[in-house]
């Protein structure tokens, strides 16, 4: 079985599991992988001086924001919860610590940027999946 994460043959006891969670954990890295590029382009707009709106009014884009604490922190804990959610896919491929990948299926869902409309069915996906117990007996 090609792909990311364990290579096992086809006689191995852990296939099956590896089959239901490949899908879902790969979604799952693909959703921390976004939040942390999103949040390094946010980042980078920042620093080149990009005006981001504040609300509705269109007049309030040509004013400048300033870089806030709330803001620089929302992005640090995007950037964690996007470093989590890999984590947790990676340590699914390889069915190492269940409970990394569960909290890395939760961490795809917090709201901190626009990834978690994905990381939502996903980490759903991912949460049904690991609550099988034919998939839950093979994590180390």
């Amino acid at each position: 079985m090609s792909g990311p994460g364990l290579n096992v043959p086809l006689n191995d006891p852990r296939l099956p599991a590896l089959r239901k969670l490949r899908p879902p954990a790969f979604l799952l890295l693909c959703v921390g992988a976004l939040n942390i590029l999103f949040c390094l382009g946010v980042l980078g707009a920042l620093a080149f001086g990009y005006r981001m709106p504040t609300g509705a009014d269109p007049a309030t884009i040509q004013q400048a924001q300033p870089v806030t604490w709330s803001l620089l922190l929302t992005i640090a804990g995007a950037v964690v919860s996007g470093v989590l959610s890999v984590w947790g896919a990676l340590s699914a491929l390889s069915l190492r610590s269940w409970g990394l990948v569960v909290v890395g299926a939760v961490t795809a869902v917090f709201p901190l940027t626009p990834t978690c409309c994905l990381g939502i069915p996903f980490a759903g996906w991912m949460l049904w999946v690991l609550s099988m117990p034919e998939v839950k007996q093979h994590f180390t």
